[in-house]
């Protein structure tokens, strides 16, 4: 059975101990699920890559948690490094390098990172290869694809719910963990309805 997940770029960090949190800690890049299992300092990575990602030109000092918080409450612009990580039973296909999740809702036509996926559209749905040179390919039939999205959402909005209840235990209070969870929300257009067809 054939599966779409959001998924989130993991990378080793340099400067770990100046996140205003924990944070993963990797000696690769990988690729983590976003869903309401996804861990505590996977969402802190992610969390602290937002905060960097908007921190106001004049900070001069490490934020507080509760500040970098407030940046990404507040942040006109707000970029999750990932995407969407297509598989079946033998295949999987990851995003590509500097693909982000803002355009979920139009996958498989949204900026896939590079290299670029292969995707080759047929009558009956599209097929989609790591790279062009790839014999393993993930198969996705037309008609299952809003299915498939509609699954991506609801890991989206369990995401979001596991980011609300990690802002409360790193020690903000419930209005602020809410507006954390509101802008990411605003940006990615998580809750609201997919379209038909």
């Amino acid at each position: 059975m054939a599966t779409l997940r959001a998924v989130v770029e993991i990378e080793p960090w340099a400067d770990a101990d100046d996140a205003p949190w924990p944070i993963a800690s990797t000696d690769t890049l990988h690729w983590d699920v976003l869903d309401g299992a996804t861990a505590p300092a996977t969402i802190g990575t992610v969390m602290a890559a937002l905060a960097k990602w908007c921190r106001p030109e004049d900070a001069d000092t490490e934020p507080t948690a509760t500040e970098a918080l407030r940046w990404i409450a507040t942040s006109d612009h707000l970029v999750i490094a990932g995407g969407i990580h297509a598989a079946d039973a033998e295949t999987a296909v990851h995003p590509g390098c500097c693909a982000d999740l803002e355009g979920w809702r139009a996958w498989p036509d949204t900026w896939l990172g590079h290299p670029t996926p292969a995707i080759e559209r047929t009558a009956d749905g599209i097929t989609i290869r790591q790279d062009r040179g790839s014999q393993n390919a993930v198969t996705l039939a037309t008609d299952a694809l809003p299915g498939l999205l509609a699954a991506l959402r609801e890991d989206l909005i369990d995401f979001l719910a596991a980011v609300e209840h990690w802002a409360a235990d790193t020690g903000a209070d419930a209005e602020l963990a809410a507006a954390v969870v509101a802008n990411i929300d605003r940006h990615m257009v998580i809750r609201a309805p997919l379209a038909d067809g």
